[in-house]
């Protein structure tokens, strides 16, 4: 993914830095920004961790399908930037919490 998702209202954006991780392997880093001033709200900036899906389920709500390289772990993040809460859920486990308590549980999965 190379191009920004917008919201419907165009006031967020998700963009990606996008690198090769192998020949033919690319990891597409999420970061969901505000547009009025360029404000990182969340970020999975890891070697490892790449988005597959990215939805928009209002024009605060977005959803990150998340694969960890090489592709054995997943999950999906929603996050709703109008309450600074999200959510994430994996096959055996989920949470629930503030943005920062959501990346660092996500990080953590093995």
């Amino acid at each position: 993914m190379s191009e920004d998702i917008f919201s419907s209202n165009r006031q967020y954006k998700v963009s990606f830095d996008s690198y090769e991780m192998r020949m033919s392997h690319w990891i597409d880093q999420p970061s969901l920004i505000r547009e009025s001033d360029s404000a990182c709200l969340f970020s999975i900036n890891t070697d490892d961790w790449s988005a597959w899906e990215v939805s928009w389920l209002d024009e605060s709500t977005v959803t990150l399908v998340m694969r960890k390289y090489p592709g054995l772990i997943d999950c999906t993040i929603e996050l709703n930037i109008a309450t600074n809460e999200g959510q994430a859920i994996s096959r055996r486990a989920s949470v629930v919490g503030s943005f920062s308590s959501v990346k660092e549980w996500v990080l953590g999965l093995t």
